[in-house]
């Protein structure tokens, strides 16, 4: 038995998913990646304690909250943490949507010895 599929009742028969709709995803995906780096970002900034100094005040907040969803955004785009990839591989799991894998899992070796082809 599947196990997202309850009791008595059938599996999904797999569908394909348009191009559009697959890049709504990967969008929406990257989106939610990027609002949560952007507030690891700006935890991180706030745990160090850093709150004295000539460059204080409400600009200045302003300033580095402007810069942390930035950097948020940045990173999601140049790949981020892969979370992202994870999101959209949960989806279309609980979809019922075959998909073939872009690139391998990152605990999965690509090559020879230490990952060298």
């Amino acid at each position: 038995m599947d196990p997202v599929t309850p009791a008595g009742t059938t599996p999904k028969v797999a569908q394909p998913l348009t191009p559009a709709a697959e890049r709504r995803l990967r969008d929406t995906a990257h989106q939610v990646e990027s609002i949560f780096l952007t507030q690891m970002l700006k935890t991180m900034r706030e745990a160090s304690g850093k709150t004295s100094g000539p460059l204080t005040g409400t600009g200045q907040r302003v300033y580095q909250e402007m810069m942390d969803e930035h950097l948020g955004q940045t990173l999601a785009k140049g790949g981020g943490l892969g979370l992202a990839d994870l999101l959209v591989r949960d989806v279309l799991r609980r979809q019922g949507v075959a998909t073939k894998p872009s690139s391998p899992p990152a605990n999965q070796p690509t090559g020879g010895a230490g990952g060298l082809p």
